[in-house]
């Protein structure tokens, strides 16, 4: 079908889905958290559960990596241990990330059960 122009006109983006900004929105967040936190604060994203979820999450998992390489950095031993937990956890981001862009839910674990009130409330 045409348009009077001789070109076929563009489908219609699926509905009910995330949009494409949403989605690189949560990709950002997961790779790097503060980019998700400034945009939750944004008109357009405050009240979009995909992203604040995915952008909550993906905050709460870095702070976590944070604390956990900090306790490890305590002693010589187990500061050995310390650039294995953040290739770990930098590569977990990143299939985060892409689950995210591809317009996946995602729910990590022990994250999600701390931030669920976060993400709900709006």
């Amino acid at each position: 079908m045409t348009d009077g122009t001789g070109m076929t006109p563009p489908a219609p983006a699926p509905m009910g889905g995330p949009s494409s900004n949403a989605k690189l929105i949560a990709l950002l967040g997961w790779i790097f958290a503060p980019l998700g936190i400034i945009a939750i604060f944004l008109d357009d994203y405050k009240n979009d559960m995909f992203v604040r979820s995915h952008v909550i999450q993906a905050a709460a998992f870095s702070i976590i990596l944070w604390i956990v390489n900090a306790v490890l950095g305590v002693t010589i031993i187990l500061a050995l241990l310390a650039p294995l937990v953040w290739l770990l956890g930098f590569v977990y981001q990143i299939v985060m990330g892409i689950k995210a862009y591809n317009g996946g839910m995602v729910t990590v674990p022990v994250v999600h059960g701390l931030v669920k009130n976060m993400i709900e409330s709006s």
